[in-house]
This record gives C-alpha cells, structure tokens and sequence, in this order.
C-alpha cells in the first residue's frame, strides 16, 4: 500500500507546476493556463465543450495565459502560431490543426515546377504571327 502512495505522489509531482481552467459557456469561455501544453488546453475544451480537434503535430507548445470570449475566438487566439482550419456551427466546433508556422517552425517541402519554355516558331509560323493571322 505505501508503494502505491508513493507512485501516485511521484505521478502528480509534474501536475503541480502546469493547470488549466476551463470555466463559462460557449458564448463567454474563460481559460486560464498555467505553463501546460496546448494540448492539455486543447483536451480541457473538448471535455467541457461539444469541442473536437484533429492534429499530426504534438502540440506540445507551453502555453500561459488568461483568455475570454466567445469560443470560436478563444480557439483561434490558442492556436495563434498554427495553421489551421475550424468548421464552426451553432453548437459545435471541430478544428483540424495543420502545422506551427512561425521563426521556429519547419516549413513544409514544397516541389516547385519549373515552366517549360514556350517552343520555338517556324518560319511559317512567325511570317503569319507578324501578318496578324495567328492566333
């Protein structure tokens, strides 16, 4: 029985230093975060509102903070530092969160392709550009 206690108090140890709160309704939501993950943050909105997020990335931002208004606003000033986009309803939100951007964020690998040169005309082709006639 003491090893156990002493597990469970080894176990909150990393709770104390970071909390969130999460209080109000969906039209006036009050978070405050204190040193914890965005996605702790994240976690606290579904839990207490019809709230759903979908990411790649670990969102393991710190975040500290105090935050008021409506929950569509809320969400976006969160995420202020990510890409994202938000299918907002009357009475639910589901966010789908693409990547931090950013000095520290890595940009994606993007393929840029390279315009082919416009082919060359004939002397036909040339002689009737000149006279108007090509089109």
């Amino acid at each position: 029985m003491p090893m156990i206690l002493v597990a469970l108090l080894a176990g909150s140890g990393n709770q104390a230093f970071g909390e969130v709160l999460v209080e109000g309704q969906p039209d006036a939501v009050h978070i405050d975060a204190r040193d914890v993950p965005l996605r702790e943050v994240l976690d606290a909105l579904r839990a207490k509102f019809n709230f759903q997020y979908r990411s790649n990335d670990a969102l393991d931002t710190r975040m500290t903070g105090t935050f008021n208004g409506p929950l569509p606003r809320v969400t976006a000033r969160i995420l202020d530092g990510y890409d994202f986009a938000a299918n907002i309803a009357a009475q639910n939100i589901d966010v789908l969160i693409l990547r931090q951007h950013g000095p520290n964020a890595i940009a994606p690998a993007v393929a840029i392709a390279k315009k082919s040169p416009a082919p060359v005309m004939t002397a036909a082709q040339a002689n009737r550009y000149e006279r108007g006639l090509a089109r």
